[in-house]
């Protein structure tokens, strides 16, 4: 599978993952990284593969979403979390900090295992349930 790097690529898929997740609705830009669908404001971030695993991040913006949408390389591989998972994620006392700022913590994701690694010694949550995930309520 070819992984993606330009900025129109990725801004495409994320269209086209907002666009499956909410299909009633189109998705409107409603700041950075956050798009409207309907009654719900979604934090979409696109990552190319490392090793097998995706880095994420959760900053502060993130926080302000309803969901969190994690796109792992394609647009056919990606999961929608619900914003309270995100912030039990982000507020654990072990969780992984960025190295250069400090209201950032990190998130490796294995698609294979459907697993989240976000807090030390190799804390793991299961986000199966949230693989391609789509709105009810747009």
């Amino acid at each position: 599978m070819a992984y993606v790097s330009s900025p129109k690529e990725r801004q495409k898929i994320k269209n086209d993952v907002l666009s499956v997740i909410s299909p009633n609705t189109s998705p409107i830009k409603c700041g950075r990284e956050m798009y409207r669908c309907g009654k719900n404001v979604i934090h979409a971030r696109y990552c190319s593969p490392e090793d097998g695993k995706y880095k994420f991040n959760i900053n502060p913006n993130t926080l302000r979403a309803d969901y969190e949408l994690w796109i792992c390389g394609s647009a056919t591989n990606w999961y929608l979390i619900p914003i309270e998972l995100i912030k039990f994620m982000y507020n654990h006392s072990d969780a992984y900090i960025d190295r250069h700022h400090p209201e950032i913590r990190v998130v490796g994701v294995d698609p294979d295992h459907h697993q989240a690694a976000y807090a030390k010694p190799s804390i793991k949550i299961d986000i199966e349930p949230y693989l391609c995930l789509m709105l009810k309520d747009g």
